[in-house]
């Protein structure tokens, strides 16, 4: 399960957060799935990737709430993936992908994805 647990925490590792944690977080997601329905192998991928996911986002909207010095930059970010998703919906006719956004914006990817949960829980 471990090299599941990493490809997930992957996508959700936070600038200055710890893959460690994330991997930890995810594990042990799938160890309580496991624990509570058995050992079923890779039958039960399609239960615990949601479950392994929506864990990753609760416990990196956390360390964005404990973080006060995270705070300040985030409404520059803010800022300019609403600039970056403008002028990308008129070049390319519909909504960019993050991916698009971050190479638009020269930064990486989950920096997009902590600049838009920002501005969603502040909203």
């Amino acid at each position: 399960w471990r090299p599941l647990a990493q490809q997930l925490a992957a996508r959700f590792s936070v600038a200055g957060g710890s893959d460690e944690d994330m991997i930890q977080v995810a594990i042990g997601v799938i160890l309580d799935v496991e624990r509570r329905l058995g050992s079923l192998g890779p039958e039960c991928s399609s239960l615990v990737v949601p479950l392994v996911i929506r864990a990753l986002r609760r416990h990196r909207r956390e360390q964005f709430r404990r973080r006060p010095e995270a705070a300040p930059q985030f409404p520059a970010l803010q800022v300019a993936i609403a600039v970056a998703e403008s002028e990308l919906v008129g070049q390319l006719g519909r909504s960019p992908a993050v991916d698009e956004v971050a190479s638009y914006l020269h930064v990486a990817e989950y920096d997009v994805i902590a600049g838009l949960e920002a501005a969603w829980s502040a909203g």
